[in-house]
């Protein structure tokens, strides 16, 4: 797991990043750190589900539909709707699969990513947070 180290409390809007893909998952942290997103990364759905648990606040997440693991992004988004319910979560796939994360997901994006989109989406759900939503 990249980018949590103890004791340190993210203070800015932060996004938990599920992507297996190194390079994949390099890009669009880069990519949302230069916006001032704070960034917490992880390459599966067990090292997000330990993050979702920690007292680290998170205020979106952000997960790849197919990854190596016990759990695949639809049972981590599962498992975030039902314990995080003020969670946002945006799902990302390569495969047709919106119809399958609607239900599961407040945003998807569809691969290969286009940066921009995946900025702009991220931006407005967290602008949607009120108070009462924050963790």
């Amino acid at each position: 797991m990249q980018a949590v180290q103890a004791g340190v409390v993210p203070e800015k809007p932060t996004v938990l990043l599920v992507e297996d893909e190194v390079l994949i998952r390099l890009m669009v942290s880069d990519e949302l750190r230069s916006r001032g997103i704070q960034v917490l990364e992880a390459s599966n759905a067990d090292e997000a589900m330990t993050v979702l648990q920690s007292a680290l606040p998170v205020h979106v997440l952000f997960t790849d539909i197919r990854m190596p693991g016990r759990t695949d992004g639809l049972g981590l988004a599962r498992f975030a709707r039902e314990h995080y319910p003020h969670l946002k979560v945006v799902i990302a796939s390569s495969h047709l699969a919106a119809d399958a994360a609607r239900d599961l997901a407040d945003a998807f994006i569809p691969k290969p990513f286009d940066l921009p989109a995946i900025v702009a989406k991220i931006e407005q759900l967290l602008a949607g947070l009120s108070d009462e939503q924050q963790p």
